[in-house]
């Protein structure tokens, strides 16, 4: 039987890294398991001449399409949107354009001003250093600037327009629509160990240059130093209890397929929030 741990987190993506990185501190021991590996960016699309076929393939968005060992089949024909996402050490952060939008603070207000949902109980001032910081970890670029709705700064220089993007902006200009360029996590210059793009290819799936950030090159190197475990290869089956409803660990089968039970004082669920496609 494995060693009980104080904090055990399902799954190695955006969430479960930060979770980790965060908690690394209190010197707890925190156990994080996930179902797929670690990456080799070597073996990624935009390191070859035939990216764009492989986008379709190997690397497609869809895990009906790519069928690689750690996946699973997804139904979403009754879906307005198509699920992107992806299982290994980065989870979804390995496979998505390098969009990083705020929430605004009117996000937080919507049943008072648009009469829908309800309004969050926390507003984005109290969410704001946390922001911030996740920017910082991640090296978000973009422009230092006062919008309509909220004002933040971010980490890196702002990423160029190109030529589609100065297209975009003249016709939004003819029709008199206001636009703005989104922040991304695509690094404009080297940052912390990460090399600057140089156009590898389109940022979705996965960056060999390791200009777009994935918690597996951000959060997960710093989680790992301060003494987080991380086991690959583990898919968990489910959350066990006790008589009193609280939970008591996880059974998950490891790489062999040997069910396993791992004792938890604490579990935290970050195993896929499953992203649109195009965003983050």
């Amino acid at each position: 039987m494995n060693d009980p741990v104080d904090v055990l987190i399902i799954g190695a993506g955006a969430s479960g890294a930060a979770v980790a990185w965060s908690l690394a501190e209190t010197k707890m021991h925190i156990l994080c398991l996930e179902q797929g590996g670690w990456m080799n960016p070597a073996n990624y699309p935009s390191a070859g001449r035939d990216w764009e076929a492989r986008a379709y393939g190997d690397y497609s968005p869809s895990p009906n399409i790519r069928v690689r060992p750690e996946d699973y089949p997804v139904n979403d024909d009754n879906s307005p949107i198509k699920v992107l996402n992806f299982n290994g050490v980065g989870g979804s952060t390995i496979m998505y354009t390098a969009h990083f939008p705020r929430l605004h603070p009117s996000d937080f207000r919507v049943r008072t001003l648009d009469g829908v949902a309800e309004d969050w109980p926390i507003d984005y001032d109290t969410l704001a250093p946390f922001f911030a910081e996740n920017d910082r970890m991640m090296g978000v670029s973009g422009l230092f600037r006062r919008s309509c709705l909220s004002a933040h700064g971010t980490s890196d220089a702002a990423a160029a327009a190109w030529r589609s993007g100065a297209c975009l902006a003249k016709a939004m200009n003819k029709l008199g629509w206001h636009w703005w360029p989104s922040d991304t996590t695509v690094a404009t210059v080297d940052y912390e160990g990460r090399a600057r793009c140089i156009n590898l290819g389109h940022c979705t799936p996965a960056c060999a240059q390791g200009a777009k950030a994935s918690t597996d090159i951000t959060y997960w190197p710093v989680a790992l130093r301060a003494g987080v475990e991380l086991r690959t290869h583990c898919r968990v089956r489910e959350i066990t209890t006790n008589e009193h409803g609280m939970t008591t660990g996880v059974v998950y089968y490891d790489r062999d397929g040997v069910e396993q039970f791992q004792p938890a004082e604490v579990v935290v669920i970050a195993c896929n929030a499953s992203a649109r496609q195009g965003c983050c």
